[in-house]
């Protein structure tokens, strides 16, 4: 599915009948909905790299600046799983492997590591059956921005045209707090802005907060052993 696509399906699920929302929203809605959604569902990669000399060899291919290691193994194919211990290093020059443990010049280290998704005119690597999810966690900030939108507008306007601002105001809230849920429905998580079960308080959060795993684990060694 390409970006073209999600933009379609994004206009269908956040219509905007006066043009209220620019392009640029709309770009910025999608890709916080990929962070979200990497945040969530982390992208599960793996490389092979060849060692050069020393201890320090090339970051994997597809690395990124929030990817984290999750395993090396070396050397590759034993019963049981021989694991090394490996951390990312940022040098001067770029991302880098460092390995604790001696690896031969010319072994080949397969590293697993999890990295942000992909969502470009190019690329895209969120899998189809959360598709619908993300574009429908872009939709709920659409949507929140609405609400926003009219909510600001009402104070301006006067008889019918503020009933109206208000009306849609409130519509465009619940549709945003309709749509955030089914996000976290569709990618299997609780959703985190849901009131507590037998809470007397009716009022959510209108809007997610992107995240990114904690980043200190891409600096921790790995440990052996372990996947």
């Amino acid at each position: 599915m390409a970006l073209a696509d999600f933009q379609a399906l994004l206009s269908d699920l956040a219509r905007d009948q006066a043009s209220v929302l620019s392009a640029d929203s709309r770009v910025r809605a999608l890709d916080a909905a990929r962070l979200q959604y990497s945040s969530d569902h982390p992208r599960r990669m793996v490389d092979d790299v060849t060692w050069p000399t020393g201890s320090l060899a090339p970051a994997p291919l597809g690395w990124t600046d929030s990817a984290w290691i999750q395993s090396a193994e070396y050397p590759i194919g034993r019963d049981p799983l021989a694991t090394i211990e490996v951390s990312a290093y940022l040098s001067p020059t770029g991302w880098q492997l460092m390995a604790a443990d001696h690896v031969a010049t010319g072994g080949v280290v397969r590293v697993k590591f999890m990295a942000e998704h992909a969502l470009s005119a190019t690329e895209d690597t969120i899998p189809a059956r959360h598709r619908l999810p993300v574009a429908q966690y872009a939709a709920h900030l659409l949507c929140h921005q609405l609400a926003t939108h009219y909510s600001a507008q009402r104070e301006n306007g006067y008889g019918s045209d503020a009933s109206m601002t208000e009306t849609r105001a409130r519509e465009f809230a619940a549709r945003a707090k309709e749509l955030r849920s089914a996000y976290y429905a569709g990618v299997g998580i609780a959703d985190p802005f849901a009131p507590a079960s037998g809470s007397s308080s009716g009022a959510t959060a209108a809007a997610g907060v992107v995240s990114w795993p904690s980043r200190n684990p891409r600096h921790r060694l790995v440990q052996r052993g372990g996947l």
